[in-house]
């Protein structure tokens, strides 16, 4: 969906955050800058969606995941564990259950990359504009960003005082959520901007586990002290507090300004699996736990249904488990913290523009869960996850008054993750000499840097012909390693751990140079036409989240390989009928080579990262956006993604047989399966999207509007292995809402309903560890569900 909608003063809302770079745009026109200079929407030469920050809050949008039903190629799905979401544009993304993944997506925030899903817990707090980038983004936005782009720009402060508070409630959730801003200048060269939201959340989904009696034990010789424990919630609720502070220097009649950017985020909830549920159960007709019963035997959860709905059991650890358990507690829960700071420096001239972004992000997660999918917690792990980037970027953009003008920059960063791991996956007896027991505590870090320089030349041919052509040049290294500061004795002893202080080391350096060309053709101002050559990359690393098992593990097969793309790009866009109907296209197809797939290895019971030899996405979509008259517009698109893989030799799913494809030879005997031609994972054929604004007076000072939306989604495949069992099913969402307030919006009251027909649908699913199969035809599978039926009454007001 491309909007259209009457921009604020560009002090208020300029997408790159220098206050006067914008001046001389029509006031209905979409300033993007997808090639890091200001540009309108019609003349980019990139497939870009760009949503204007009055949209976003006019739709209540708090959270990125409701992007999607705006961006129809985008998907984006919590995770359990590992990186905390799961982002995928034209069927391209990363898999959320290993740490040691960069997103496929790059997420840029006021012009900071963050290469961790977990940034998508920040919210959408009083942005001025979100910019998705289709297809591979190496030139203008650097590493990790082969699938492309998302950028959130939040707004800055104003040039007189004024503000907003919004105070709403849903009903299905319970949640309440409450968020203002206040906004204007301190002097006549310095602005300030304060935006803050809090909401609290009940939960909608419902946790049916009760406590589990000694005649439901599965284990021989259990005491009720050794019981896991009734939960503390039935449902699973969330709490969190975010905030902005922006402060803006520009002073009178000068070529320097400068914006800082300083927000935080607290967030907590009830654990990352609260509401994965077990289905697909076949011949067991209720969840079961086998981990550790005798062969063969199956032990039925008394308070499971295998059913994909919205009720979950989920229990908690007996009574004084947690205590000796780093980071553990005794029910499930999630703490996130993170803070985000840019300061963007621009000096202005006629000719060049010389811009400087410092950036610095950190995140420190830490929780506990049972990823066992049953009330008897015989899969738990709890995990602690520090992030932190600083990053530095330079720009020189020229802006002659003649045919050739260039950009030209140098970017650096530098990353270091450490990963705190702790699992119980065993029933062992407590370790005598600590009283522990879980099984292992893992140790995992890995420290990057990343120096890369850019350039791009534009050389007008002819007053509508437009060649440009860069390149960026990327040096990248990593030290990583994985170690057992603990490991229980009893596995050690049997070999099925490595022993306590082992280093499973790695050291990664790579070079990248990813060229890019554009050929445009603009006859009018109304009409683009464009084709481009473009590249990508994304780059190595280390499996962080990977079990050290020795007979299975050594350094080199916890590494994994840096991806590459190329492929072509064309595209169409118009605005018609007296610019009232924007129209824009594009057609791809894209190879890669190493794409790095998430794949779930069950002789370690954990998951790593390999690289699929090849795959081919191409596709097609068309995006519109009409104003139909003065009180209404309307919004639609549409896109075809064929994402398949060329060659990938990949683990067999659980129960998969000979006759079903487990059939390609390994040196050591086993088997594994090719998915040569097979769909990449969460990447439907179809996608698309619909909707209507609709405003209209209605005396006295008042005016009424409604508003709808509709999203359909093709089935895909939500299992990173191809298990047919795995797969989501298409799917409709329905939005709508209905509000009345003051033309002036000094307030508006709104009724606001999303996925009104309740549907259940899930982006990620795996298989359960420890389930019971039978070959060809059960194997039990986890589900995340997606949000359902969400009713929101809302008032806000603006000073």
């Amino acid at each position: 969906m491309v909007s259209i909608a009457l921009a604020a003063p560009a002090y208020a809302q300029n997408a790159d955050a220098s206050p006067s770079s914008s001046a001389g745009y029509a006031s209905n026109e979409i300033v993007v800058t997808a090639r890091q200079r200001n540009e309108t929407l019609i003349a980019a030469p990139v497939a870009v969606t760009a949503i204007a920050g009055d949209e976003l809050f006019k739709k209540a949008v708090t959270d990125t995941r409701d992007l999607i039903k705006i961006a129809p190629s985008l998907s984006i799905d919590n995770g359990s564990n590992g990186g905390g979401a799961a982002v995928t544009l034209r069927g391209i993304g990363t898999s959320p259950s290993n740490a040691g993944f960069d997103q496929a997506v790059s997420i840029y925030v006021d012009g900071v990359q963050a290469g961790r899903a977990r940034i998508i817990k920040f919210g959408m707090l009083d942005l001025a504009q979100v910019q998705v980038m289709k297809g591979p983004q190496a030139l203008f936005f650097g590493k990790n960003s082969p699938a492309g782009v998302i950028s959130m720009t939040s707004a800055n402060p104003t040039r007189k005082f004024e503000g907003y508070a919004r105070v709403g409630y849903e009903f299905v959730a319970d949640e309440a959520i409450v968020e203002g801003a206040v906004s204007g200048p301190l002097s006549d060269s310095f602005g300030a901007r304060l935006a803050v939201r809090y909401r609290n959340m009940d939960g909608w989904l419902r946790n049916t586990a009760g406590q589990v009696t000694l005649a439901q034990w599965p284990f021989a010789g259990g005491n009720p002290a050794n019981l896991p424990q009734a939960p503390k919630t039935t449902r699973p609720g969330e709490e969190e507090l975010a905030g902005r502070l922006t402060l803006s220097y520009e002073p009178v009649d000068s070529p320097f300004n400068a914006v800082l950017k300083i927000a935080a985020d607290s967030y907590s909830d009830d654990g990352p699996s609260a509401g994965q549920q077990l289905y697909n159960c076949g011949a067991f007709s209720t969840p079961v736990n086998s981990y550790a019963a005798a062969p063969g035997v199956v032990v039925a959860d008394p308070f499971g249904n295998c059913k994909f709905d919205r009720n979950y059991s989920n229990g908690a650890l007996p009574a004084g488990r947690a205590d000796n358990w780093p980071n553990a507690r005794q029910n499930p829960y999630s703490k996130i913290k993170m803070y985000l700071g840019s300061l963007q420096l621009n000096y202005e001239t006629d000719d060049l523009t010389l811009t400087s972004i410092t950036g610095y992000y950190k995140s420190n997660a830490r929780y506990f869960d049972n990823y066992d999918a049953t009330v008897f917690m015989g899969y738990d792990a709890s995990e602690q996850e520090k992030y932190r980037s600083i990053s530095q970027e330079l720009r020189l953009l020229s802006k002659f008054d003649s045919p050739v003008n260039f950009l030209i920059g140098a970017f650096y960063q530098n990353t270091k993750l450490d990963f705190f791991n702790t699992a119980y996956i065993a029933p062992l007896p407590a370790d005598p000499a600590t009283g522990k027991f879980h099984d292992w505590e893992k140790l995992g870090q890995t420290k990057g840097d990343t120096y890369s320089v850019f350039g791009q030349l534009i050389w007008n041919v002819t007053p509508h012909i437009e060649l440009a052509g860069g390149v960026r040049y990327t040096h990248e290294t990593k030290d990583s390693f994985l170690v057992h500061s603990y490991a229980h004795p009893l596995l050690v002893a049997a070999g099925v751990l490595a022993p306590v202080g082992k280093v499973f080391p790695n050291n990664f350096s790579d070079n990248n140079y990813s060229p890019e060309v554009t050929l445009t053709y603009r006859p009018t101002t109304n009409l683009t036409a464009y084709v481009a050559y473009k590249t990508g990359y994304k780059s190595g690393g280390y499996s962080v989240s990977t079990n050290l098992i020795p007979a299975t593990i050594t350094p080199a097969s916890i590494a994994f390989e840096s991806e590459s793309i190329k492929g072509f790009e064309g595209g169409l866009k118009a605005r018609v009928l007296d610019g009232r109907v924007t129209i824009t296209s594009a057609i791809y197809s894209y190879k890669y080579s190493n794409l790095q797939v998430n794949s779930y290895n069950a002789a370690t019971n954990s998951f790593s990262i390999t690289n699929a030899a090849a795959a081919r996405v191409k596709g097609a979509e068309v995006e519109m956006s009409a104003r139909a008259s003065e009180w209404l517009t309307l919004n639609g698109a549409v896109a075809y993604n064929h994402a398949r893989y060329l060659d990938y030799i990949a683990g067999c799913w659980g129960g998969q047989t000979f006759a079903l494809g487990c059939n390609v030879p390994n040196a050591n005997g086993s088997f594994s399966q090719s998915l040569a031609g097979r769909p990449l994972a969460r990447a439907p054929d179809w996608t698309a999207n619909g909707g209507f604004d609709l405003t209209v007076p209605t005396g006295r000072d008042l005016q009424f509007g409604l508003s709808g939306n509709a999203r359909y989604s093709s089935k895909y495949s939500a299992m990173d292995n191809g298990n047919p069992f795995g797969v989501q099913p298409s799917f409709w969402l329905f939005d709508a809402s209905a509000r009345v307030g003051t033309a002036n919006g000094a307030w508006e009251l709104a009724l606001i309903g999303r996925n009104l027909g309740n549907k259940i649908y899930t982006g990620y699913v795996a298989e359960k560890p420890g389930g019971p199969i039978t070959p060809g035809t059960t194997v039990q599978l986890m589900g995340l569900p997606n949000r359902g039926r969400q009713v929101m009454l809302q008032l806000t007001s603006k000073f």
